[in-house]
């Protein structure tokens, strides 16, 4: 195995994978790793960096040298987790929500009328033509040449005063628009957790009648199997880590989660879960709840036993949520 460093730093730490390279492109680069990979090695490289692979001659007498057989995995990861992609969510929601605001015009306010006739590349002025192309750095070197009458210069300056307050004009807005931005992260971090949870695979989970467990209490009474009932006195968890992730949408509490992912890449939408806005305290509960640890469901933060109830009782018939009895039921309560 070879490895190269990226060619140029554009191609540093890409966005997408890259095509792939031929010999010709990297004659000249000096790999940072020419290593053997022997079967169970794993070798790591930083996103953008350059693999290339052949399989050696076989080591059997009878094979002849022939080229060995050779299969490898390659798994990729940090794909559209950069922050270009939190603000490619982030910045049109903003301008779209700061278009649209209720306590400022300013970015439906319509632009200077005649704006075109001193802004743009044509209007372009700089204190150096080196950045202008080639026919404007001419025109310029050209007319620089010419003696500029008092009525010339006074045109220049308002043109450049016109240029000066349309930029200014332009950052307010733009700041504007970078503040609302700033107060949409949360939403926008909710939406690449969203996309994740689209993007990956289910968990590998047990079956559903192995997602309810029994025990023995600690006053050594035999704990009664529940068939997955939810009691108040009901332990419960996260099956998995990072399967489920709520957000707050339209004035509901949305749970997102890839239980029902499908192992074809998109092969199933999400189904998301809604719940009202009073019940997020007691989501988050739950959410935040992973092996070895467990909640008890009358712990949750709700002022309703019974909504503390239905709402792990749902996760729990989604299939999200693990349950265990250690004490006898307390059927004082009873729901559905």
């Amino acid at each position: 195995w070879k490895v190269y460093p990226p060619l140029s730093k554009g191609s540093t730490l890409p966005r997408q994978s890259s095509t792939d390279y031929t010999e010709e492109q990297l004659k000249d680069v000096e790999p940072t790793l020419d290593v053997v990979l022997k079967p169970g090695d794993i070798l790591y490289m930083p996103r953008g960096w350059i693999h290339q692979a052949v399989t050696l001659p076989s080591t059997s007498s009878s094979a002849k040298k022939q080229q060995g057989h050779s299969l490898h995995l390659t798994v990729s990861a940090m794909q559209n987790w950069a922050w270009s992609d939190l603000l490619e969510i982030l910045l049109p929601e903003a301008l779209d929500a700061t278009s649209q605001s209720t306590t400022s015009t300013s970015l439906r306010q319509g632009l200077p009328r005649n704006f075109l006739e001193y802004m743009g590349a044509i209007h372009e002025t700089t204190s150096s033509n080196e950045d202008l192309p080639e026919g404007l750095k001419q025109a310029a070197e050209a007319h620089g040449d010419e003696d500029e009458d008092k009525e010339e210069r006074q045109a220049k300056q308002l043109k450049l005063q016109q240029q000066e307050q349309f930029r200014e004009e332009a950052k307010k807005r733009i700041m504007r628009v970078c503040k609302e931005a700033m107060s949409m992260i949360d939403a926008g971090c909710d939406q690449i957790g969203k996309r994740f949870l689209s993007d990956r695979l289910p968990p590998a989970l047990f079956t559903k009648n192995e997602l309810s467990f029994t025990s023995e209490s600690k006053d050594n009474a035999a704990a009664l199997a529940t068939g997955g009932k939810v009691w108040p006195n009901t332990m419960c968890r996260l099956v998995r880590p990072g399967i489920a992730r709520l957000a707050l949408e339209d004035n509901k509490a949305v749970l997102y989660h890839c239980v029902d992912n499908s192992r074809v890449y998109h092969g199933n939408p999400l189904s998301p879960m809604e719940f009202e806005l009073d019940d997020a305290p007691a989501l988050e509960m739950l959410l935040t709840t992973v092996e070895p640890h467990w909640i008890s469901v009358q712990d949750l933060i709700h002022d309703d036993i019974e909504d503390k109830m239905d709402i792990a009782q749902s996760l729990y018939d989604e299939g999200i949520f693990a349950i265990v009895q250690t004490e006898t039921p307390d059927r004082n309560v009873q729901t559905g």
